[in-house]
Formats: C-alpha cells, sequence, structure tokens
C-alpha cells in the first residue's frame, strides 16, 4: 500500500472517530557518530524518502512510523522512543519493548495491575520518569 494512503487512512480514521488527544512519539536517537541513524554513507534518494545519506533516510523512516502510531494512539504525555542500531542475533531484524512497568498509580483502572512505561504515563496524565525513554528499539545493523 502506498505510504501516502496508508498515512491519510489513519488520519482520517483518526478524525473519524472523535479521539481526543493524538499521542506525539520522539524517537531518540542512541546511535554514535558516524553509525546506524548517525551514518554518513551517501546513498541515491528513494520514493517517499528523499534524503542522500544512509543515516538520514532511516531518521525518516523512523519519524514516519512514530507519526503513524502517534495518529493512532491517544496520550496527552510524549512518548520517548530510545532508538539505535547494533549488531544483533543471527538473522534478528530488531526488537522492542517497554523499557519499565508501574503499578498502583491512582489515575490507573486496575489495582495490582502492571502497565507498561509509555501506557501508564498516558493514564497518570504525567511522565512518570522524566528525561527516560518509554520505549527501548533496537535495530541489527547487520542488514541493509
Amino acid at each position: 500500500m502506498n505510504k501516502s494512503i496508508l498515512a491519510l487512512s489513519v488520519a482520517l480514521g483518526v478524525a473519524l472517530t472523535g479521539m481526543a488527544q493524538a499521542a506525539d512519539i520522539i524517537p531518540v536517537n542512541f546511535d554514535d557518530p558516524g553509525e546506524g541513524y548517525n551514518d554518513p554513507a551517501v546513498v541515491a534518494p528513494v520514493p517517499g524518502n528523499p534524503a542522500t545519506q544512509l543515516g538520514l533516510q532511516r531518521q525518516l523512516v523512523a519519524q514516519f512510523g512514530a507519526d503513524l502510531w502517534g495518529a493512532i494512539l491517544q496520550s496527552d504525555v510524549p512518548i520517548y522512543v530510545g532508538a539505535q542500531f547494533k549488531p544483533l542475533g543471527t538473522n534478528v531484524l530488531g526488537s522492542a519493548g517497554t523499557t519499565q512497568a508501574w503499578v498502583n498509580h491512582p489515575n490507573f483502572p486496575l489495582p495490582n495491575t502492571l502497565y507498561n512505561a509509555a501506557l501508564s504515563d498516558a493514564l497518570a496524565g504525567e511522565d512518570l520518569d522524566p528525561g527516560f525513554t518509554d520505549i527501548s528499539s533496537r535495530f541489527s545493523s547487520q542488514f541493509n
């Protein structure tokens, strides 16, 4: 499916469902200079991604994905996603998950239930751990 059509479909769906507040998902680059999201290798632009450096192309893809998820999810609190490229196991393209979980906040709907960091922040209406990411993501540096 064309990325523009997908983005438009998501945006239209959000508008029609009357969701209160789309989430602001912010990728946080944890790569060192010259690697991963900071790779200066010259590449040809591809359809939908005009960047001419590999790291910049990766950054545009990460932001596009964050914007799509942000249009679907509800949160008045920004969601910070730590992201980096590194060698992973054989045939592993990537992984992601919560950085922590919270329990028994007064705004949580169920007692004694763990809520992941991003959902905890959204339910609490505040960043419960300011200065730290809510999600950690890693992508293999061994694949193009």
